[in-house]
Parts: C-alpha cells; sequence; structure tokens
C-alpha cells in the first residue's frame, strides 16, 4: 500500500481480459513513502502481505462502514472469494449461514469459529425456543477494524481441532496516538422485502379456482352462483356466499423501520491509549411484531507501563432484544397466513374487533387470525453479552516477548414465549407461559512466546502456544397453562404447572502449538506449525488430537533485477498443506437417560451405542496460489487452487429398532442411532480476485477504484462406509456433494388432459402420470458452484459513489411447503395456496398452461416432491450502494469539527433472479429450504458521520 504525498498522475486504465494497460506512464513526482499492509492471523499475530504464504482475504474498514446490518457475519457475501453467505430468514438480528470453501462435514459443525481481538467467541444462534438470534449480532460492527478470512491450513493450522470449517478474525478498532478524536455517526431509514414473493388468492380467484377443481374431480359443471345456493355441503356453501376478499398480506405486513446511532472517541500518548464507542441499533422487519434491538458499549485501553511491560484490556457489554415469529406449517406463522388462510374469512368484526369463530376459537378452515396473535403474542430473547480481554506483554529480549491472554465471556439469554388465551395455539391451553434462562461462561487462557529476529536478510520467526477453553453452559425452563386474564404475562399468573427441564453442559480443549516462520529477504518463505489438541468428549486415548502445517512461499519480483521495477511490486508464488480438525458435538459413550418417571420413581433409557472406536473428523487442506501486484500494488491480482479432504466423517448412522431404540415423551419408540466415522469429503476450486486503483489522487481530484472476485467449488463424497443414504427429497452418496437434492423430474403438463407428468428415468425421455413409476435422481445442489462479488468506487470533489454487487450461480431452492401451496386442488378447499396459480393451470382453453389441471382431492400426486418445487438460485444482486459527500476543510473553518459527511445508502436494493419462477431470496440456497420464513429485507436509509 502506498501513501501519497502529493496527487500520483496516472493515465486512464483499460482491462483487456487480465491484462492492464495504461494510456499514459505514471509519472509520480511525489515522494512516496512505503506502508507495508498487514494481516492479522493466528492468536493476534500480525504478518505482512509480503510473508504470507497461505490463504487469506481481508475486508478493510472502509468496506463494510456504514453497513445497514446488525451482524459481521452478513457482510461476508461477495465480499471476499471463498465464502458463501446467506440468511435463510429476513429476521431481524438473525445469523447468517456462512460456509468457507464448501461443506466440510455432514454432522459435524460447517460454520467458521469466530476470533475476536485473537480470542474465539461464542457464535450463532444460542436460543433454545426457536427465536432464531445471533449472539454476533451483540458486537457492534462500527467497532470493526478489519475482518481477515483465513482458509487454507497454514493459516488455521495453530487453531488446531477447530479449524476445519475456516477461521474469521475480527480485529476491533483501537486508540491511536494524538490530540482526543470524537465521531459520532447517525443513520435511520426504512425496510422492504427484499424479492418479490408468492402472492395470495382473493376472494373471488379462489371461489373460481375451488369451482374449477370441484367440477374437474365430479365431472359436473356447476356456476359459482350453484355452489352457493347449496349445490354440494355447507363448507362450500359458506365459502361461496361469502362477501369477503381479505388480503391476509397487508394485515400481517408494515413499514419496517431502521436506525443505528453510534458514538466514539480515541486518543493517547506514547504511554497510553484509549478507544471507547457506545452503539443503539434498532432494527424492525416488515413483519409485525418482529425486531431486532441493541445496547452496546466497548473500552479499550493500552498503557505502555515500562519500555518492556505493555498492558491492554479490551471490554465489551452489550444488551440486545430479539423478537421473532414462528415459521414452517405453524398456524401462528404470518407468512403461512397469507395462502393457508381462506380470503372469504373477513378478518375482523363489524364492530373492528379481530374476528374468528367463537364456538372454535377458530377461523373457518381451523387456522388462526394472524392479525390478533401479531398484537397478543410474543417469542421474544434478551441476550446480554460481557466479553474482556485482558492482555500482558513482555519484552525479555528485543527479539523475545512473552503475552499472556486472559478472557472470559458472559452470555446470558432470557427467553419469554406467551401464549394468549382467547385465540391461537394458546386457546386449549387457557394460555401458555414458558420462560427459560440459557447461561454460558466462557473462558480462553493462552500463554505465547514469540520469537522474531533479522540476521541480515534472514527473517526468522517462531511462537510457542499454550491454549485452554472451556464452556460451561446451565440451562432452566419451566412452562405454565391456564391464566385468569389475558393481561397477566408473567410465569407466576399461570396457575397449571405444565412442564420444567434444566441442563448442565461443561466442554473444555486445551492445545499447545508451536510455529515457525522463515523468509530470505521475502523472496523465499517457509512457514510450518504444530499443534496437539485434546477435547474432554472423547473416551481415553481418544481425546487427542494432532494438527500441523507447512506453507512455502517465492517472490520473484523481490529478486535484485526486478526488485527495483515500478511495474512489477510483487510476483509470489505460495503453496501450503497441513490437517486441520473439524468441530464436532459427537458423543461416543453409552448413555442412560433418568428421565422418565415411573410411579415416581426414576427410570432409565438406554439412550444412545458406545462406539470405542470414533476418532476425530480430521481436514487435509491442500492450497496453491499465486499473487501479483503492479505498479506499486496499485493492481493486485490474486489466483488460488484449493483440495480440502475431509476423512472420518462422523454421521448418526441409524440403528433397526433391535439394536436400540429411544421412548418418545408420548411413548412411542423411534430407532436409535450410533456415531461412527463413515468416509471421506472433498471440497474444491479455483478463487480469483482483481483490485485496482485507476486513479488516485487528493479530494479535489478524480479517484476510481475497482475490484472483482469469482470463486468455484465443487463438492463431492468420495467414500462412504455404509450404504447410500436417500431421503424424499435429498441423497447422500459417493459422487456427489453432501447438500444434493434427489427427486423425481418434472416434464410438464400433459396438454391433452391436464395431467401431471414426471420423467420415467428422472432424466428426460419416456414420461409418465404415474408418480410411483418415475425415478428419483440427482437434481443438483444447495450450494452455487460459482460465486463471487464485485465492487466500484468513485469519487470527485468530496462526492463518492460505492457500489457492491453479490452474485451465485449452479444452486438450488426447494419450496419444502409447496405439496400444500402447489396442491392442485387436493388442499385447496382448505388451504387456498399460491395465488400464482390463477391463469396458469390447465383448462381446455389453457392446454400450455405450467400447472396441472386442479381436481379436489388431488390430481394423481402432481404435489408430491419433484422438481416441479426445485428453483435455480442464481443470482446478481446490489448488496450495497452508498453515495456521500464530505465537506471540505475551509467549509468548515471555525465550526470546531474536522470532518462532515452526508450520505444515502441503499442494502440489497435490486436483485435479479435468473429463474423467472423463482419467488424466493436467492442467498436462501446455502441453507437450501425456504420454510415459509420472514423475508429478507432491503433497506434505504440517510445518514451522516461527524468528526470533531
Amino acid at each position: 500500500m502506498n501513501v501519497k504525498l502529493k496527487v500520483l498522475t496516472a493515465g486512464v486504465l483499460f482491462f483487456t481480459g487480465q491484462a492492464v494497460f495504461a494510456q499514459q506512464k505514471a509519472k509520480d513526482t511525489a515522494s512516496t513513502k512505503e506502508i507495508e499492509e498487514v494481516v492479522i492471523v493466528g492468536f493476534g499475530q500480525k504478518k505482512t502481505v509480503q510473508e504470507l504464504t497461505g490463504s487469506a482475504s481481508v475486508m478493510s474498514a472502509k468496506s463494510i462502514e456504514d453497513v445497514p446490518v446488525a451482524s459481521v457475519d452478513k457482510m461476508l457475501q461477495g465480499r471476499v472469494t471463498g465464502v458463501q453467505a446467506g440468511s435463510s430468514s429476513g429476521q431481524p438480528g438473525g445469523m447468517a449461514n456462512v460456509r468457507v470453501r464448501g461443506v466440510s462435514s455432514i454432522n459435524g459443525v460447517t460454520s467458521p469459529i469466530y476470533i475476536v481481538d485473537g480470542v474465539r467467541v461464542a457464535n450463532g444462534d444460542l436460543t433454545t425456543s426457536n427465536t432464531t438470534a445471533n449472539i454476533l449480532a451483540n458486537l457492534n460492527p462500527d467497532d470493526v477494524e478489519s475482518i481477515t478470512v483465513l482458509k487454507d491450513a497454514v493459516s488455521t493450522a495453530v487453531y488446531g481441532a477447530d479449524a476445519g470449517a475456516g477461521v474469521i478474525v475480527i480485529t476491533t478498532k483501537s486508540g491511536k496516538k494524538g490530540k482526543p478524536r470524537f465521531n459520532l455517526g447517525f443513520n435511520t431509514g426504512f425496510n422492504q422485502q427484499a424479492v418479490s414473493g408468492h402472492r395470495g388468492m382473493t376472494g373471488q380467484e379462489y371461489k373460481e379456482y375451488v369451482r374449477d377443481a370441484y367440477n374437474n374431480a365430479s365431472g359436473k359443471n356447476l356456476s359459482i352462483e350453484d355452489i352457493a345456493n347449496g349445490a354440494i355441503n355447507a363448507t362450500y356453501t359458506s365459502v361461496f356466499r361469502s362477501p369477503y376478499s381479505t388480503d391476509w398480506e397487508s394485515i400481517v405486513k408494515k413499514d419496517g423501520f431502521q436506525s443505528n446511532a453510534d458514538f466514539s472517541m480515541s486518543g493517547g500518548n506514547d504511554k497510553f491509549t484509549y478507544y471507547a464507542s457506545a452503539n443503539m441499533f434498532d432494527q424492525n422487519s416488515i413483519i409485525k411484531n418482529s425486531f431486532f434491538k441493541r445496547l452496546s458499549y466497548t473500552t479499550k485501553l493500552t498503557y505502555q507501563a515500562t519500555d518492556k511491560f505493555k498492558i491492554s484490556t479490551d471490554f465489551q457489554i452489550s444488551h440486545s432484544k430479539t423478537r421473532t415469529l414462528p415459521d414452517g406449517g405453524g398456524f401462528a406463522n404470518p407468512i403461512l397466513a397469507q395462502y393457508f388462510n381462506r380470503p372469504t374469512d373477513p378478518s375482523r368484526n363489524a364492530d373492528g374487533s379481530w374476528y374468528w369463530n367463537p364456538s372454535t376459537g377458530r377461523l373457518s378452515n381451523n387456522q388462526f387470525n394472524p392479525g390478533y396473535l401479531l398484537e397478543k403474542n410474543y417469542n421474544q430473547a434478551g441476550a446480554l453479552r460481557a466479553f474482556a480481554n485482558v492482555n500482558l506483554e513482555y519484552k525479555i529480549l528485543p527479539y523475545l516477548t512473552y503475552r499472556l491472554v486472559f478472557s472470559p465471556e458472559y452470555v446470558n439469554v432470557e427467553e419469554d414465549t406467551y401464549w394468549n388465551p382467547l385465540h391461537g395455539d394458546g386457546y386449549n391451553y387457557g394460555g401458555y407461559q414458558r420462560t427459560s434462562v440459557n447461561r454460558f461462561f466462557n473462558f480462553n487462557v493462552q500463554n505465547i512466546l514469540d520469537f522474531s529476529k533479522k540476521f541480515g536478510v534472514h527473517n526468522v520467526g517462531a511462537s510457542l502456544i499454550q491454549e485452554a477453553y472451556k464452556s460451561d453452559r446451565k440451562f432452566l425452563t419451566a412452562t405454565g397453562i391456564t391464566v385468569g386474564t389475558p393481561t397477566l404475562e408473567t410465569l407466576h399468573n399461570f396457575v397449571v404447572p405444565y412442564g420444567y427441564d434444566g441442563s448442565k453442559t461443561v466442554s473444555s480443549r486445551n492445545g499447545y502449538a508451536v510455529t515457525g516462520h522463515y523468509d530470505y529477504d521475502k523472496m523465499v518463505l517457509i512457514d510450518a506449525s504444530y499443534r496437539r489438541d485434546i477435547l474432554s468428549q472423547f473416551l481415553p486415548g481418544k481425546k487427542a488430537g494432532n494438527f500441523w502445517s507447512a506453507g512455502l512461499g517465492v517472490d520473484l519480483a523481490r529478486i535484485n533485477f526486478v526488485k527495483d521495477l515500478e511495474a512489477i511490486s510483487m510476483f509470489k508464488f505460495r503453496a501450503s498443506y497441513g490437517k486441520l480438525g473439524n468441530q464436532v458435538t459427537a458423543n461416543p459413550y453409552a448413555l442412560y437417560a433418568y428421565d422418565i418417571n415411573y410411579d415416581d420413581y426414576a427410570a432409565a433409557q438406554y439412550y444412545n451405542v458406545l462406539n470405542p472406536n470414533l476418532s476425530w473428523e480430521t481436514v487435509n487442506p491442500f492450497n496453491v496460489g499465486l499473487d501479483i501486484g503492479l505498479l506499486r500494488d496499485r493492481i493486485k491480482i490474486s489466483a488460488e487452487y484449493y483440495n480440502k479432504k475431509t476423512n472420518d466423517l462422523i454421521y448418526n448412522v441409524p440403528l433397526s429398532p433391535s439394536q436400540g431404540a429411544i421412548l418418545n415423551d408420548n411413548g412411542t419408540l423411534r430407532p436409535g442411532f450410533m456415531v461412527d466415522n463413515v468416509g471421506t469429503l472433498v471440497n474444491k476450486g479455483f478463487e480469483f480476485s482483481v483490485n485496482a486503483d485507476i486513479f488516485r489522487g487528493a479530494r479535489d481530484q478524480f479517484n476510481w477504484s475497482i475490484g472483482a472476485n469469482l470463486s468455484t467449488l465443487k463438492n463431492e463424497v468420495t467414500e462412504l462406509y455404509g450404504a447410500t443414504v436417500n431421503t424424499g427429497t435429498t441423497t447422500l452418496r459417493v459422487g456427489e456433494g453432501v447438500r444434493t437434492f434427489y427427486l423425481r423430474k418434472w416434464a410438464g403438463v400433459d396438454a391433452a388432459n391436464g395431467d401431471p407428468l414426471w420423467f420415467v428415468n428422472g432424466v428426460d425421455g419416456a414420461t409418465t402420470n404415474d408418480y410411483t413409476k418415475a425415478q428419483q435422481a440427482v437434481q443438483g445442489s444447495f450450494l452455487s458452484n460459482v460465486f463471487g462479488g464485485a465492487n466500484t468506487s468513485i469519487a470527485y470533489k468530496g462526492f463518492s459513489l460505492d457500489l457492491q454487487f453479490t452474485y451465485g450461480f449452479g444452486g438450488k431452492i426447494y419450496d419444502d411447503w409447496a405439496s400444500y401451496t402447489w396442491s392442485d386442488g387436493q388442499y385447496s378447499l382448505n388451504y387456498p395456496g399460491y395465488g400464482d396459480v390463477i391463469g396458469d393451470y390447465w383448462t381446455p382453453t389453457n392446454t400450455t398452461a405450467s400447472n396441472p389441471k386442479p381436481m379436489i382431492g388431488g390430481n394423481k400426486r402432481s404435489n408430491a416432491a419433484s422438481t416441479r418445487f426445485l428453483y435455480d438460485s442464481d443470482f446478481i444482486r446490489l448488496s450495497n450502494a452508498r453515495f456521500a459527500y464530505t465537506f471540505n476543510n475551509d467549509f468548515l473553518n471555525g465550526s470546531g469539527l474536522n470532518s462532515v459527511q452526508v450520505y444515502v445508502m441503499a442494502n440489497n436494493a435490486w436483485t435479479h433472479r435468473f429463474d423467472d419462477r423463482l419467488k424466493f431470496d436467492p442467498e436462501v440456497n446455502v441453507s437450501g429450504y425456504t420454510n415459509l420464513s420472514l423475508p429478507v429485507l432491503k433497506s434505504f436509509l440517510f445518514g451522516v458521520n461527524l468528526s470533531f
């Protein structure tokens, strides 16, 4: 990275393929100070870009500045190579599914670990009642200085047992020497649905569709008036006589509001630096009664006590409140309501109160009125997170430093579920209340001895690391039913005990590691590491795992006759290989669960099967790359190939009832399972990135930079010790990925009679209208096999425009509720389904329609699982756009302000879906299913940043 003290006059650059040409030779009339770009890698260690032999992608503070999302994991999509990130739900404050270089496990953990300032932290959803919260959302994104994704062995092996799915290193902002500096930022705006979804039916459309479905099934030719006059039965009559046409979507939707306020201060001197910030974030969904709110505070202090001794502290405390809604097939799901509720039911009574049948407490088809439930019921979680990091550093010798890191993390999640007694899920209980407390206390201790010395052009570095990590969880919950009045919502007022539960879980691991680095004038580089981890949950003799890595780099640009050339600043080949562990939650023990009440005595059930041979899941990543820097790194190009093999895949192998079974709460048995190592899996692909500063100058000069990245992925099971495992929609088999759809292939509609058709062999050729005669076949993967992003930044005289695009190709999404919402008459009388079917179903005058002839009772299983409900997730998205103006210093003279910037921003503003049938957010493909969850949001905001 170059810091220019004057304007660099560079000609226009033209890009042709991968070549870059200058229209005019660059003339640098100013002095240039070279600043080496630093990357934070394992355990807070720093390396320059020139010293890296591994694969690490960095997102700087500028690239994530003011991005209007609740958590850092939602910033990753499209910004770095090798990473797919998508949200299966638009829940405010919810988590993103992040996959680094594919899926490394079947039953194991597939998400990366998160490291904040050198210490691992809790991540994911820590709730227990489907709140779909995300503890990472308690970390203030405005405090983040940079995000580094570590992807290969030499970058991640130092984390040993947990590194197989990747490591994401988050570095937060610190104080810098100088006079006190204060920053105040605020933005506010509104949220909308990011992509248009399926629509519901109007009352008239519903009547017409049900009429046609009845006539097709019965062979009659009744009109709507005939049915309304009682030609069939009372159910049809009441529906067809209804004067209502309720838009249930409008009942549950609202305008989404969002705001963020952030204040920080920093400064210091040669002895003491400080940074402190406070943040308030409020994000509301477009569905009523769904939001995320956060208050957070951070302080970081560094004190250079003596020339040799330095103390650093980092303290973060935050509280968030999340309120979410049911998804899936729950009748209280407001998204489901617009497709399952009859539009012929009214939403309100004549007096304005919410409508339902007082004799049943439900609507005409036993559904719930979502308007009332969104006002009266709730499912919420409050999360308190306190994180501390104490770092003591003592310089024993000029080249030898000892560091002690102690970092506790306390998380307390309090959840409340309330169902009122008058309507909805709480009606049959006389009211329902569940309260739980889920407490986590995690701590991390590190002892690190760092050696770094230069012998002429020889640079040598080594570290000895001892780390211990422990997680202590305590969970307690109680449920009560029957309350005297809907206005009483605390557990104390529910008079009938309905259930309780409690557990304590303690897990720990400790490890020892050694790392080494050598380079010859940064031209030839060698890295190596070894780590041994011990995990508490494995059997004696299996608790320990040994992990290692080796990396080699050669930078040809450091050769003497090339070193002084401005045209080539880096031309580095690098390669790495090693062995990592994969996070596992598997338990190899045979257990008795003493959780059955037998005549008021504690009874036990056999819960698992002993497997003394269960071993670690291990990952062997191979990586080879080429880094090119041109014109003093004004242009950077990177290309990589990776091959990541997972060995000893852990899987829950089903058992026959005679081998073992588990007793359900209702007294029935379900098959047990044995945890075993079953095979191997490979993720491989290519990654490419290019970044260029085309024009670079002062504020009043024209500045333009661009960047793009592209990644490919092939995920394949290469060995499976047992048989192929097929379900109704997926398969696990050799030669295919672990997230592969296995379905009958839809062949369309028979134009002659409106019957559904499937391909007999599941691929092509002969067709059949008999579902049982059609074969299942592999129909694609959840994951995109080509994905990435592109960005551009333009600035001139204080105005700036930043655009970030993301894209993905090759993935699939399955509509897992389509058997009801595209039921072709089977469920239509009770559940109307998608209104998109109107005008596009077979009739004698519309024989080219996409959907079969509807028939009450169904049309030859036309709505059963098949590729009819499988969609391509190919997309291009403008994920972030920001237009800003920064006032010049002359304008601010005398105001006491150092900088003032105003901006407008849009997040997920535009999305192009290449499959016209797809009505879901395309980034759902990381999870593969839709589940009628809250819609993903797009946001439009106005903001101001002040510095003084």
